[in-house]
């Protein structure tokens, strides 16, 4: 299955109790037959992760792959999340 993952490199906004990030995506790659969307996401704290998308994951599992990201306390900068 292929997916075009290009919404995801569109500027948007992300809200979890308090705390509110401007996520943009700063590059885009495919490696090896997976998708890498890099995402910076801008606000207190800021990040920068990255989604390893497998080929047979579609925008639905990478935003939600993303929100339980988002909620994971121990999310730190320049994590690697992967999506099957």
């Amino acid at each position: 299955m292929s997916t075009d993952f290009a919404p995801m490199t569109k500027a948007g906004m992300a809200q979890l109790g308090d705390h509110g990030w401007r996520g943009n995506a700063v590059r885009t790659e495919v490696v090896g037959g997976w998708q890498w969307v890099h995402l910076a996401h801008t606000g207190a704290p800021s990040y920068l992760v990255s989604l390893k998308i497998s080929p047979t994951a579609d925008e639905h599992d990478a935003v939600r792959a993303l929100e339980w990201w988002l909620l994971s306390p121990g999310r730190e900068d320049g994590d690697v999340i992967e999506v099957i």
